[in-house]
């Protein structure tokens, strides 16, 4: 009898303890995009998010050329970057960096050039605070 009992007081406790309480509004959970970087390194940016869009249709910046980790990475904040071939106006040491393009057209900037909307402000302060990210420039052709 007493074996039954205390099963009994387990099943209990362990359905209690598993089972969730139902959520309410505002009781912590997050829903939506994630929140925006904590804090944009604005000294390795060549521009403030007003002008960030004054340029010939991009933003340039150098990575490692052979690390395929850190470019997966940086894809995943931004899926829409470009390499280039050359050492462009972020001065990249080639071959050892590769020049990278963050596009700033119709999607990434509030007018023709503005300033950049929230999200491609929020893609280029999380680049621009990954170590490996010496400095953010505007693209000027000549």
């Amino acid at each position: 009898m007493r074996r039954f009992a205390i099963s009994r007081w387990l099943i209990a406790c362990l359905a209690s303890c598993t089972s969730a309480p139902p959520s309410t509004p505002g009781d912590g959970v997050v829903e939506g995009p994630p929140p925006p970087a904590p804090s944009c390194p604005t000294q390795k940016l060549a521009f403030t998010r007003e002008t960030g869009c004054v340029n010939d249709g991009s933003l340039e910046f150098c990575l490692p050329s052979d690390d395929a980790a850190l470019l997966a990475r940086v894809r995943g904040i931004a899926p829409a970057i470009r390499a280039g071939s050359s050492r462009g106006r972020a001065r990249c040491d080639v071959p050892a960096e590769t020049l990278y393009f963050f596009p700033t057209g119709d999607a990434e900037c509030t007018a023709r050039h503005g300033a950049l909307d929230d999200a491609a402000w929020d893609q280029v302060c999380r680049i621009a605070a990954l170590p490996e990210v010496r400095e953010i420039v505007p693209t000027w052709y000549e």
